[in-house]
């Protein structure tokens, strides 16, 4: 199965914008890698974009979001009350 996606062939059944495997990078002596062209066109990443490097919470990996989105979602818990009501009660509970 890896190996069609690889190859590019579209299985029965799924969609194109739904793809969530690009390929395989391996980390240079240096700790760089470098993101798969189709996944940079894909999620509209381009040259000097500043990526936030995050850790898994299950320390599988690392996930990699592009601070203008993470800036937007910021953006976003900060005026949400809802949020910081939420956030306040789990405190309290812990």
């Amino acid at each position: 199965m890896f190996g069609e996606i690889m190859k590019g062939k579209k299985r029965q059944g799924t969609c194109a914008k739904q793809r969530i495997v690009y390929g395989i990078v391996t980390v240079s002596e240096k700790g760089q890698i470098a993101i798969p062209v189709d996944a940079r066109r894909d999620l509209n990443i381009e040259t000097g974009d500043k990526l936030i490097v995050l850790k898994r919470k299950d320390e599988a990996g690392i996930t990699l979001i592009k601070l203008d989105e993470m800036d937007e979602l910021m953006y976003m818990l900060q005026e949400d009350e809802e949020f910081f009501k939420k956030l306040k009660k789990m405190r309290k509970k812990a």
